[in-house]
């Protein structure tokens, strides 16, 4: 494991940028927890992840160099949640050197370290902090984090997201923030299995969503409909296996098609040939969506599409621009007003939005697109429902679906007059508020 991360910290700035859209804040961590050589005690692996635009490059004749420091106090947690005293303070250099200085503010390059600490079980809090040396400025972050003990006969270690996998030099790239594109055609996870003796096992990996979209600019929360149940199972499989060694390094690659934005939940479950369950592993991660750039290659329907949430006045100003690039400026400038988080990479808001446009046209295109219909403009407007009712035909009631938006406290009746799957916005009398229009 030393060896593959070693590379890559050298290697990180040639991730795909589609996986490295940064929000806030100013770095990103992630750790796991697995055992320790030559122990059954736990051993913390800690990931961090930090722009470069953060930190101050020196010319040098090697090209730009930036040097910044990690520490961490970790502070363990007793039952109500009360902090006791640092328990461990760990700290790691780092030295970064690109060719050109065009890198050195481009907030889609990172730079990646990886330090190991040995630690007790239980549950702590970390107090990170990120200083550049050469401004003096520190980025600083809390992250509570449970240490799971894994000396059983039988253990699996945490789960580490993979932005990718390089099979020919056997070398893995962490996902550090768990963000991942939905282009992706499969999942890959790293994780440890520890045997006393060898034997055969069944690993049984499932994903599964657990919300929709949680970008900075739509926080609300999310309760999906049958959550916790199987509809919101995207991938579950078994997998036998002869164990031979004490410790097994794995990587799982799940072949999964485009998944929609949100929250999924990962577990591997390991079983003996009993179907006794000795011991599990999980983690979370966040699909976005990578297909902004495609779907504004349309401007005049960019434009078009704003009408949900433009004034008209501002429609017309950006319509009326003298030439294409006056346009897309004036397109661009209306969205940065808008922007959650001016400075960074994305405009989550502009993506969210446009999301829900290309999910709309998807769903519920017919001879109408999908954004312009009943539903297709309320799920744009309001993203995805709480809670979906469907009513199929039948002989005294014609099609309908309640819609409900818990959050906002709104539901929506649509109904399919035509038997065709022309579903058109019911307003009930007693409930003005639902109107939209």
């Amino acid at each position: 494991m030393r060896v593959m991360l070693t590379v890559v910290a050298c290697f990180a700035l040639l991730l795909p940028a589609a996986t490295q859209a940064q929000d806030a804040p100013e770095f990103d961590v992630d750790m796991v927890t697995l055992r320790a050589a030559g122990s059954r005690g736990p051993q913390i692996d800690i990931y961090t992840r930090i722009p470069l635009s953060k930190l101050r490059f020196i010319n040098s004749p090697n090209g730009f160099n930036a040097t910044y420091e990690v520490s961490v106090d970790i502070m363990e947690l007793d039952d109500e949640g009360r902090r006791s005293n640092v328990v461990q303070s760990p700290l790691w250099e780092r030295s970064v050197t690109v060719p050109v200085y065009a890198q050195t503010t481009d907030n889609t390059k990172y730079d990646f370290s990886t330090h190991s600490i040995e630690i007790d079980p239980g549950l702590y809090v970390f107090e990170f902090q990120i200083q550049d040396n050469s401004s003096g400025e520190a980025f600083v972050q809390e992250k509570v984090f449970f240490v799971r003990a894994i000396a059983g006969q039988s253990a699996v270690s945490d789960l580490l997201v993979l932005a990718d996998f390089d099979e020919g030099s056997n070398t893995m790239y962490p996902s550090v923030a768990r963000r991942l594109s939905s282009s992706l055609d499969s999942l890959a996870f790293f994780y440890e299995m520890y045997l006393d003796d060898p034997r055969e096992v069944t690993i049984q990996q499932e994903v599964k969503r657990i919300s929709g979209s949680t970008l900075p600019s739509l926080r609300a929360p999310v309760s999906m409909e049958g959550a916790g149940g199987d509809d919101n199972i995207v991938y579950r499989e078994s997998e036998r296996r002869k164990v031979d060694g004490r410790r097994s390094q794995m990587i799982s690659h799940l072949p999964l098609g485009e998944l929609p934005v949100g929250v999924y939940q990962a577990t591997f479950q390991l079983t003996d040939a009993a179907g006794q369950v000795l011991d599990q592993a999980q983690t979370t991660f966040e699909v976005q969506w990578a297909g902004l750039d495609e779907h504004l290659a349309n401007l005049d329907d960019a434009i078009s599409q704003l009408q949900y949430i433009a004034k008209s006045r501002e429609i017309r100003r950006i319509r009326s621009a003298s030439s294409t690039t006056d346009r897309w400026q004036r397109f661009v400038e209306f969205w940065q007003r808008r922007d959650p988080t001016p400075g960074t990479a994305r405009n989550e808001k502009m993506e969210e939005y446009y999301y829900r446009v290309a999910y709309a046209n998807r769903q519920y295109s017919s001879v109408t697109d999908g954004w312009r219909t009943d539903r297709g403009q309320v799920w744009v407007l309001y993203g995805e429902p709480d809670a979906v009712e469907r009513h199929p035909y039948n002989f005294s009631v014609k099609p309908y679906e309640v819609w409900f938006y818990y959050r906002i406290g709104r539901r929506f009746i649509f109904v399919d007059d035509s038997g065709l799957g022309d579903y058109e916005l019911l307003v009930p009398i007693w409930d003005e508020t639902t109107r939209i229009r």
